[in-house]
């Protein structure tokens, strides 16, 4: 049987503890025991280790002197910690992407702005990759899985594109709209979910900044300007992802959609 003073360490320090939900039972004289939450009791203070009399896990007894019980690892609170998720530690690809889609009532102004600056547009619809690249498609049925449980965790919400800024490359600038606008936090959540379940896809999220592309240009500035002009502030909720993939010389296309909140996934037709 432990020690009251191996118990109480124990809890302070095992990372599968919580103190808060702990009480120690403090003998006194002439009265029935004392209870004191367990973060409050003072080791080496006024009260001795001998009196202290049983321990409680949400009013359950674990510790008990008198007893006998030593029941501390086969309680709620002693549980095991939940395993990892489990995740798909695949080398990226970047003929493959998660990404959002816009809905295709968004599509018009951007895609009048793509077709005259951005070379990609037969390759790529308008998009915000959340990782890219990702696994080779031949691995999509086990990453599926895994993406859905991911955001099952991730609730929809709603985002604003807006605003109008531009990448700077050697000699040209890839310009692109804001879609985290209202806020980088979802994005950001949606960023962290999905490295969490393929830790060698997108590198790491402090370096990723949700966005839209709109072209390349010489000229940002005019660029961006007139596309802030044409576009304005578009309101849209982000509903769910897709898992994209090129084979050979086509474009990139959808082959299944899981939605956020839920994690149901959609296989696209072939």
């Amino acid at each position: 049987m432990h020690t009251s003073d191996e118990v109480y360490h124990q809890v302070i320090w095992d990372p599968r503890l919580d103190p808060e939900r702990f009480v120690m039972g403090i003998a006194e004289r002439g009265a029935p025991p004392k209870r004191v939450a367990l973060p409050d009791f003072v080791p080496g203070g006024e009260i001795p280790w001998h009196r202290v009399l049983f321990f409680e896990a949400d009013g359950e007894i674990v510790w008990d002197r008198a007893s006998h019980v030593d029941r501390l690892r086969e309680t709620a609170a002693g549980k095991p910690p939940e395993p990892p998720p489990p995740v798909l530690a695949v080398p990226p690809t970047h003929r493959t992407a998660v990404a959002w889609i816009p809905p295709h009532e968004l599509w018009p102004p951007l895609q009048h702005i793509r077709r005259e600056h951005d070379r990609q547009i037969h390759r790529w619809p308008p998009h915000v990759n959340v990782l890219f690249g990702f696994v080779p498609e031949d691995d999509f049925p086990r990453a599926a899985p895994l993406v859905a449980s991911a955001l099952a965790g991730v609730p929809a919400f709603r985002a604003r594109l807006e605003g109008v800024h531009w990448f700077g490359h050697r000699e040209d600038a890839t310009v692109w709209i804001d879609p985290a606008a209202a806020g980088e936090e979802p994005w950001a959540r949606l960023r962290d979910a999905l490295e969490s379940r393929f830790p060698l896809c997108g590198g790491h999220s402090k370096g990723y900044t949700p966005h839209l592309s709109l072209g390349r240009s010489h000229d940002p500035h005019r660029l961006a300007a007139d596309a802030e002009a044409l576009l304005g502030t578009m309101t849209t909720r982000v509903t769910e992802l897709v898992l994209l993939s090129r084979r050979g010389e086509e474009p990139m296309r959808v082959r299944a959609v899981v939605r956020l909140g839920t994690g149901d996934v959609r296989w696209a037709p072939d």
